[in-house]
């Protein structure tokens, strides 16, 4: 991530989301030859790169956060993710 050039604004985060293993499931009953079976989780760990200047605290470290409320942003090329400060649910913070 080009951190520098990359600032959030407006209460979000810029976060990276961690690549996951896939395994594969076997399937007790028939179905098409190219289905694929995938569980998609609810929540899922994200690391917190940057954080807008109007977020409520400096957020750093991982969080979990709802799939369904990561915004993916493509610029010039590159992925970037995004979520508002009001979607981390779990914050995985160093006692």
């Amino acid at each position: 991530y080009k951190e520098e050039f990359m600032k959030p604004v407006n209460r979000h985060l810029l976060v990276e989301i961690p690549i996951k293993e896939v395994k594969e499931e076997e399937v007790t009953f028939l179905l098409p030859e190219d289905y694929k079976a995938t569980k998609v989780e609810r929540y899922t760990k994200v690391n917190i790169i940057a954080c807008a200047d109007d977020c409520k605290r400096e957020y750093s470290g991982e969080a979990y956060v709802e799939n369904s409320m990561i915004e993916d942003i493509s610029i010039e090329g590159e992925m970037y993710h995004i979520v508002s400060e009001n979607y981390l649910v779990l914050l995985m913070e160093a006692k």
